[in-house]
């Protein structure tokens, strides 16, 4: 049984489900998703959040106290775990804390019975099982037909996604200290980049804030902005994945909406800070091919 640790909000959980799924299929075991931290904050320090992955036709169980139960000594003992992570082929059952930013290359010597206490933000942890992703990371519910309109617009277009992430970013200081937020020169070169390679480019603005972004965006370039879909995030990764290239923030929302796209030669532009301080290079979060700015 390999049991995953869900933190944060639909993009983080994805990638948690994302890691714990491949290492399931890859032990040929069943996945279980470990919910009780979502709303843990005693401290009041991060954005509380809720389980948002029954949105899609995913393939896991939620972990009762019973599954999580054996692996609370070795969680609790960190001399115990670093050696687990560090050496894993050494154990049958281990805890495994993510340390940094960057790919554990142990990952795949993890054992058939482990509990992922981590974020998992590289396609490292799960490019294997990238087909069985897009089939399980689509809505179970239908889109309605203000979306379904809009997918439709989106497919007669040289469609390019830009998402703006302010929200807990800007108005919680864990959040913007930790991540930081792009700034208008990035959209604005990216922009740029993009009308220099695709004449027809259209841009579709996704963002928890529209009103800022109409306020402040200043294309060059056509732009639809998408507002129908508050509380409903699905349906803007969904939209997202549709459009042939993107622009995405430092944000696993648009991360997401970008690596699900199918196109195959998609155009994906990054911003060179995913965490605020930290340079891309630093850790693997982007794929190789993604444009970094």
């Amino acid at each position: 049984m390999i049991i995953v640790k869900l933190m944060g909000g639909l993009g983080n959980q994805m990638f948690q489900y994302a890691a714990g799924r491949c290492l399931a299929h890859l032990h040929k075991t069943e996945l279980k998703l470990d919910l009780s931290y979502l709303e843990a904050d005693p401290q009041n320090k991060y954005t509380k959040r809720h389980y948002a992955l029954d949105v899609f036709n995913i393939h896991a169980a939620i972990a009762t106290e019973g599954d999580i139960k054996p692996f609370l000594p070795l969680y609790r003992n960190k001399y115990h775990s670093t050696l687990q992570r560090k050496l894993p082929i050494l154990f049958s059952k281990i805890v495994a804390n993510e340390s940094g930013h960057a790919f554990m290359k142990e990952f795949y010597s993890f054992p058939a019975k482990t509990y992922l206490n981590g974020f998992w933000q590289s396609e490292l942890y799960f490019q294997e099982v990238r087909e069985l992703l897009l089939n399980e990371f689509t809505i179970k519910q239908e889109p309605d037909a203000a979306n379904m309109a809009l997918a439709e617009k989106i497919k007669s277009l040289t469609a390019v996604s830009l998402h703006i992430r302010r929200g807990d970013y800007v108005t919680n200081k864990e959040a913007n200290t930790f991540h930081g937020s792009c700034t208008l020169a990035y959209y604005h070169q990216a922009i740029s980049y993009i009308k220099t390679v695709c004449e027809s480019a259209h841009l579709f603005v996704f963002s928890d804030d529209v009103a800022w972004a109409k306020a402040n965006l200043n294309s060059v370039i056509p732009v639809t902005y998408i507002d129908i879909n508050q509380g409903k995030p699905q349906y803007d990764i969904w939209l997202m994945s549709l459009c042939k290239h993107h622009i995405i923030a430092n944000s696993s929302f648009s991360w997401w909406g970008a690596w699900l796209n199918q196109y195959p030669n998609k155009l994906v532009i990054a911003p060179t800070q995913w965490f605020a301080g930290v340079e891309a290079h630093s850790h693997n979060i982007y794929p190789e091919k993604w444009i970094i700015m």
